[in-house]
């Protein structure tokens, strides 16, 4: 990984879509205004993209922290940006404060990301072992079914 200086920063520009707003899979529609946890999503490809550029051959990163604080709304039809701000890294980590603007000019949200720097290789094979745990567990519960 190349050394992120303090300071840099990586922009998303969103144009909040129905499909953005509020709908819990159990509870149906909600409010309909950009949902929490798709700035949560939003905040964590911004961390990413600000990770990026940094990566060096066969490095890969990996999301470990998302927090949100919702502070305003946004409609569908709005456009919203997300900006991130390397605050710091400590050792494998980069740490990110986020900021979601309205094109109104209001602070939609805060919050911070934390991405972890490891070999690719390590990453895909944690994934490998998660898939055979799974489908173990899968024919597992075939076998008592």
């Amino acid at each position: 990984m190349k050394e992120i200086p303090e300071g840099h920063t990586a922009e998303l520009s969103i144009l909040v879509t129905d499909s953005m707003t509020v709908n819990f899979e159990e509870l149906g529609a909600g409010h309909p205004v950009y949902a929490t946890y798709w700035i949560a999503k939003h905040f964590e490809e911004a961390g990413r993209k600000l990770l990026l550029p940094f990566l060096e051959e066969g490095d890969g990163g990996i999301g470990t922290n998302v927090s949100v604080e919702h502070t305003a709304s946004a409609l569908p039809g709005m456009r919203v940006s997300v900006t991130a701000v390397a605050v710091k890294t400590e050792g494998r980590r980069l740490y990110a404060d986020l900021r979601a603007i309205s094109e109104l000019g209001d602070v939609v949200a805060t919050g911070q990301t934390v991405q972890y720097i490891t070999q690719a290789t390590k990453l895909e094979h944690g994934f490998d072992t998660l898939r055979q745990r799974w489908n173990e567990y899968q024919q597992e519960e075939k076998h008592h079914a």
